[in-house]
């Protein structure tokens, strides 16, 4: 990470899979991530202001900010052309990035920039695996960004929150 930009999450996702990235974003709030802190285009107070180019905007956060890209990753995610074109900005600046693969998305479906064999988070495996994986990513943002440490019972009090979210969300 550059240390003399400041550092911050992207969550590179498809607008079709919003309500997922919504349940993210309250878990991300929940360690103390606010809005200086996260980009994330589909969500109030985190995307892009008003009357700025979508694309101009982009190019800025990406000059201006030690990015960390959340790729929350699904069929919807490989149909969107704009989710490619973030994926490809963040590999060719060398950006670092999780990935994070909705209920129903396979690890071997992953294509692209993204590299396959790298760990990541699927949201719909053994829930041991789960928390201990969410727990790494709390850990690894409050260490990025410098947060305070977020109480153990807090932490698991939200993180089993998200996961019951996710669950329903899920459900057809």
């Amino acid at each position: 990470m550059n240390k003399d930009l400041k550092t911050k999450v992207f969550i590179s996702h498809s607008g079709n899979d919003k309500n997922y990235v919504k349940i993210l974003t309250e878990l991300l709030e929940s360690i103390g991530l606010n809005e200086d802190d996260i980009f994330c285009s589909s969500m109030p107070g985190y995307g892009i202001p008003l009357k700025n180019g979508i694309f101009e905007f982009l190019e800025k956060e990406f000059k201006n900010n030690d990015l960390i890209v959340l790729y929350i990753l699904s069929d919807n995610y490989y149909k969107s052309v704009a989710c490619l074109n973030e994926m490809g900005a963040a590999w060719v600046l060398k950006k670092d990035y999780v990935s994070i693969l909705l209920p129903e998305f396979e690890f071997k479906k992953i294509e692209g920039a993204i590299d396959p064999r790298r760990i990541g988070i699927k949201l719909d495996s053994d829930l041991d695996d789960l928390k201990h994986r969410l727990g790494e990513l709390k850990d690894m943002l409050i260490d990025l960004l410098n947060l305070k440490a977020v109480p153990p019972s807090r932490w698991e009090r939200n993180r089993d929150s998200f996961i019951n979210k996710i669950n329903e969300q899920a459900k057809p």
